[in-house]
């Protein structure tokens, strides 16, 4: 009996299972070399191996033309400039060790990269850092824009959203265009309803006075 990986019964995903041989073949989505040990996923389709991770990260094939290609492709353009296409392989910013050029993903460690080109580790960890603080800096967006929009706390966000952008560019840079509107309207509006409130104080003082 055959140690090859069985398609799924409905025929849309095979299952993982152990390598019985590579043959030196690269798994298509992430590029790197597939080992003898590693589990593995054969498509029903173009019987391509892929690593049985990547197989579920892509949900389907990474074989372009394959009919078992997802139709949402899950995988960014690779966008390594001209220069870097000549290097064979690249060393791997979180644990060093070397991977193909244009791959995405560490097989060794299992970083990802935003990125093929390669990077040193202060960069790799600088995004890293990044990633981790756009889930909290979203949210304060939206505090801010809530808090512009309401007269009584206008000065207030007005105050902390122009100190907050000063010290979270790149943060602010790296958001979604969505999140990164709402902050920009939010903060002309806090500045608006804090000069028109100004403005209405200093003539009801004035007024008051005569």
């Amino acid at each position: 009996m055959s140690d090859e990986p069985i398609p799924a019964p409905d025929g849309t995903a095979p299952a993982g299972g152990p390598n019985p041989s590579s043959d030196g073949a690269n798994c298509p989505f992430c590029l790197a070399p597939i080992e003898s040990a590693d589990e593995v996923t054969i498509c029903p389709s173009c019987r391509a191996l892929h690593h049985r991770e990547c197989w579920e990260e892509n949900q389907g094939c990474a074989v372009y033309g394959c009919t078992h290609v997802p139709v949402v492709e899950s995988r960014r353009a690779i966008d390594v400039p001209v220069s870097y296409w000549g290097l064979e392989n690249k060393p791997c910013p979180s644990c060093g060790q070397q991977i193909l050029a244009a791959a995405l993903r560490c097989r060794h460690c299992g970083a990802t990269f935003a990125t093929a080109r390669p990077q040193e580790s202060t960069e790799f960890y600088g995004q890293v850092d990044l990633f981790a603080r756009l889930p909290a800096a979203r949210r304060r967006v939206v505090l801010l824009f809530v808090l512009s929009i309401i007269p009584f706390t206008a000065p207030i966000a007005a105050v902390w959203g122009l100190l907050w952008r000063s010290r979270n560019e790149d943060t602010l840079a790296a958001l979604p265009p969505l999140h990164a509107a709402i902050s920009k309207i939010g903060l002309i509006a806090a500045c608006a309803i804090t000069v028109g409130l100004t403005l209405m104080t200093v003539l009801y003082v004035l007024v008051g006075t005569h």
